[in-house]
């Protein structure tokens, strides 16, 4: 049986201490934004701890503000998954390197740990 680790393109990285993550539906104009925990990220994703459930293929905005950046990065995505291990929710989140700020996002990759 294929574990969940089996299934990943890139490996995952704790979050860079700093990290701001700032997130609404993509259809969702009228939200307010959601202000959320980053736990992991990876070249093509991100692992959230969110405050309620989230439907799985929602299509989502995300404002990365990382402390190395003047500016923050506009990433979009679609969720994955959502579960509440233990009565919390988190989210994985698949993001579209092809739009936004995708390339320079993918670029943190390409040299030593994205720390």
């Amino acid at each position: 049986m294929a574990t969940r680790k089996e299934h990943r393109h890139h490996p995952r990285h704790r979050a860079p201490r700093g990290v701001a993550l700032t997130l609404r539906r993509e259809a969702g104009d009228d939200e307010e934004p959601l202000h959320l925990l980053c736990r992991d990220v990876s070249r093509n994703g991100l692992g959230v701890a969110f405050p309620h459930p989230i439907t799985p293929d929602t299509d989502v905005e995300i404002w990365v503000a990382l402390p190395e950046r003047p500016a923050p990065l506009h990433l979009f995505g679609t969720v994955a998954w959502c579960a509440a291990p233990l009565g919390h929710w988190r989210a994985g989140i698949a993001l579209n390197l092809e739009r936004g700020d995708g390339g320079a996002w993918e670029a943190r990759f390409n040299g030593p740990d994205p720390q």
